[in-house]
């Protein structure tokens, strides 16, 4: 059975042939824990500009690589393992700037860490930021990445000069598009999905694919019984338009990717119609409410997307409120903050490192809403069906 892998590609740097005693050693220490196929991969790469970038980019400074054994590399499709440029994309989703799995939190607290992934095809985070990657532990200790809804296991660790190497039983994946995550019927959100999907904006663009398109956005998304359970609540609003796009705008943080850390640290966060979350957290669970709503579990954190996250709620949040000035003076907030080049070397969500690093300095980030209407305008047509229809 193949695993089918999307083109992917990586943060551009100035090409540079690697040292070869760097190399040589990385292959050595690869091949001595058992890693022959990604020693021999890692060999492959030198021969191409791109791979020359990702491994130069490796062998420079504090670095973590999530390493395939061979099993895991031996189910990706040939035709992907004989692209040079494919397999150098490959590698570079498994590449985290920084050495900190020493700093892996306790499930259900996760640790994300800044790969080196940038392909500006399959990554739209806010300021030109590069993907990312997260991974957690059991009470025991025992180290696992979540990839794809699914968790993969660090069967052991060593390290190569200043490269942590974290052995893995899977090849990550890098995160779909927005629609695909709504779309597969494992995370429950097909009722939200069908009528996101099947509406459509004024220049006909269904509004599920103008929020896959914005630049930088982070979606509360309620779940099949959530969406049932409200609705005898939303039956009332059914002929207020106004406020059925409020709740809907309420949902999305516009312009930044908000993880799980900075819901658990309880930073703060303006939705899109301008009202400010609060986020708790206890022994049984994480919370979110927006300007005084219903509060409502988070069920899953960290569903990553092209262009950000996505996290699963159990209820709708019902907040009919809207601060247009707060909404834009937000949105302009995270673009600006975003645009500011940075290194990330430590936990996203941690405060990074300011310097003319990976991760950074892309003005696309920016650009109002990247072509994504309104949200104020979406929200009323999404409204009226999402919601309207659904009662």
């Amino acid at each position: 059975m193949f695993i089918s892998l999307p083109t992917l590609a990586v943060l551009t740097l100035a090409p540079v042939v690697l040292a070869q005693s760097y190399l040589d050693g990385l292959v050595q220490t690869l091949s001595a824990s058992g890693l022959t196929t990604l020693a021999g991969i890692m060999t492959s790469l030198n021969g191409s500009t791109v791979g020359q970038e990702v491994l130069t980019s490796l062998s420079q400074g504090n670095n973590t690589l999530f390493a395939p054994t061979n099993d895991a590399l031996s189910v990706v499709d040939p035709s992907i393992t004989s692209n040079q440029t494919l397999v150098a994309d490959i590698v570079a989703y498994h590449v985290v700037s920084g050495n900190f799995v020493n700093e892996t939190q306790t499930y259900p607290n996760v640790t994300i860490g800044r790969t080196l992934l940038n392909d500006s095809a399959l990554v739209t985070l806010e300021g030109g930021k590069s993907q990312v990657l997260p991974w957690s532990k059991t009470d025991n200790g025992s180290i696992f990445v979540l990839n794809q809804g699914s968790n993969v296991t660090v069967t052991n660790m060593t390290s190569y000069n200043t490269t942590e190497i974290i052995i893995i039983d899977v090849v990550l994946i890098p995160p779909p598009n927005m629609t695909a995550i709504f779309c597969n019927a494992s995370y429950e959100l097909t009722a939200v999905a069908s009528v996101l999907q099947s509406t459509s904006l004024p220049d006909g663009t269904s509004v599920l694919t103008a929020l896959s398109s914005a630049r930088g956005i982070t979606v509360f998304a309620p779940n099949n019984a959530g969406v049932q359970a409200a609705q005898s609540t939303l039956a009332g609003l059914a002929s207020n338009t106004t406020a059925l796009g409020a709740i809907l705008s309420n949902h999305i943080i516009n312009g930044t990717s908000v993880y799980s850390p900075e819901i658990v640290a309880n930073t703060s966060q303006e939705s899109a119609g301008g009202q400010p979350y609060t986020f708790s957290n206890n022994a049984t669970g994480l919370f979110v409410s927006v300007g005084g709503s219903n509060t409502v579990e988070i069920v899953q954190t960290d569903v990553l997307v092209a262009n950000g996250v996505i996290h699963i709620i159990d209820g709708v949040l019902i907040n009919t409120n809207t601060d247009p000035a707060a909404a834009s003076s937000a949105y302009n907030s995270a673009t600006s903050v975003a645009a500011q080049p940075t290194t990330e070397t430590g936990p996203v969500g941690a405060t990074p490192t300011t310097g003319a690093g990976q991760g950074g300095g892309s003005s696309t980030g920016a650009a109002a809403m990247n072509g994504v209407p309104d949200l104020t305008t979406m929200g009323v047509l999404v409204g009226m069906v999402l919601f309207g229809q659904m009662v």
